[in-house]
Order: structure tokens, then C-alpha cells, then sequence
């Protein structure tokens, strides 16, 4: 008879030890204390400053939806006064909103404020954001162009792959003298393109051609 109890005792601890193993493996679900970094973001600008930094998003301009996420499109202004443009994908899941990829790039002639006589002076810069298929990343919404365009004509910009396919940008007025534009691209049509801004009567203000597979791309071809 002790010896049963005894038996049943022991079952019953090992249970209880089994019990708490569980709990402590699955403690964060339970007891909400999962590991901060896994956490989502309640908003698109949360999830970029908890990886960069608060602060870091200066002005948001526009925010693309695309499948599982956003792409956000901001301004950042450092602590010497310059400005950057950013592209970043961020992530929505069933705990919010997390960063996965993006981009910045700038130049000192690149920045809001400028009179119709300096952006006369400009025209376009497009950045290329290379798709991240087979990755560590793993699937994002590029390969994409993205660039600021100052000449104060520029009303249309289409991006051309070497087959003739052409794909037409948005573009997004930030102010008369700087204006956002994008274009999601396919991995197929290759790492070559041509790049047209066009004013309203179809002239073109300005083209380039750019081979994204060279360390510095850019055979640059000017039409006044």
C-alpha cells in the first residue's frame, strides 16, 4: 500500500515537473514576455526606428502598399543638416508591423527648397533597389527604381529594359522643385535600363542609361 502511494507520488511529481517545463518553453505566449526583437511594431514608423534608431524617420512622404506589407518612402535629416532620401520594405504580420530591407541614398544638390532656377539646373536621380530573391532577406517587392526629381517640368518618367518594355513611374510632389518617383521592376527584365523624364507637351527633359550589373553604372546621356 505505501509502496503504490509512493509510485503515484512520483508519477504525480514527474507530471508536475513535465508542467512546468512547458509553461517556462512557452512562457513568452502565455505570459506575453516573448522576446522584444520578434515583437511587432504597432505602426510602419515604429518598426523603422526600433531598427534605426528614434528619430530617424524626418518627414514620410508617401507609403505603397504591396503584398505582405508597405514600402515607406521618407526623408531623413542628419545632425549636419543634409537630407536623404529612403526606401523601406517593411513586413505586416498578426504582431504588427516589422522591418526587413531597404535603402537610402543623397547627394548635396538633392534637397527640398530649391528655386525654379537651381532645379532648372537638375533633373532627375534614380536609385536601383535590387530584388532579394534567394537571399538571406528571402522575397521583398524589388527590384524597384526610386529617385528624386527636381526640374520643375518633369511631369512623366518612364524606365525601358532592353526589349522595349517600358514601365511608367509615380510620382509624388513633395513641392514644385522636388518630387518623389518609384517603379516596381521584374527580376526578368535584367539589370539594364533606360531611364526618360518627359515634360506635359512630351519633350524629353532628360535620359539616362544605367547598367545596375556594373560596380559604378551610368553612361549618362543629357537631351536639352
Amino acid at each position: 500500500m505505501v509502496r503504490q502511494w509512493a509510485n503515484r507520488l512520483i508519477l504525480l511529481l514527474v507530471l508536475a515537473a513535465v508542467i512546468l517545463v512547458v509553461i517556462y518553453a512557452f512562457e513568452g505566449k502565455l505570459f506575453g514576455l516573448q522576446d522584444k526583437k520578434a515583437e511587432g511594431s504597432p505602426t510602419v514608423v515604429e518598426a523603422i526606428e526600433k531598427v534605426n534608431g528614434k528619430g530617424f524617420v524626418s518627414y514620410m512622404i508617401h507609403e505603397q502598399p504591396v503584398a505582405d506589407g508597405e514600402v515607406a518612402f521618407f526623408l531623413r535629416k542628419s545632425q549636419s543638416g543634409s537630407t536623404a532620401m529612403v526606401a523601406d520594405y517593411i513586413r505586416k504580420n498578426a504582431n504588427g508591423w516589422k522591418y526587413v530591407w531597404g535603402g537610402t541614398f543623397s547627394a548635396s544638390n538633392y534637397h527640398p527648397g530649391l528655386s525654379d532656377t537651381e532645379a532648372r539646373k537638375e533633373s532627375f536621380h534614380a536609385e536601383y533597389f535590387p530584388g532579394t530573391e534567394g537571399t538571406d532577406i528571402g522575397s521583398t517587392p524589388f527590384p524597384m527604381y526610386c529617385g528624386i526629381a527636381l526640374h520643375p517640368d518633369i511631369s512623366r518618367i518612364v524606365v525601358k529594359d532592353p526589349t522595349g518594355y517600358e514601365k511608367q513611374a509615380q510620382i509624388v510632389p513633395v513641392e514644385q522643385n522636388f518630387k518623389l518617383f518609384y517603379v516596381f521592376l521584374d527580376a526578368s527584365q535584367g539589370m539594364k535600363f533606360e531611364i526618360t523624364a518627359y515634360d506635359r507637351s512630351g519633350n524629353i527633359i532628360h535620359q539616362v542609361t544605367q547598367d545596375e550589373s556594373l560596380p559604378s553604372n551610368g553612361s549618362v546621356t543629357k537631351i536639352n
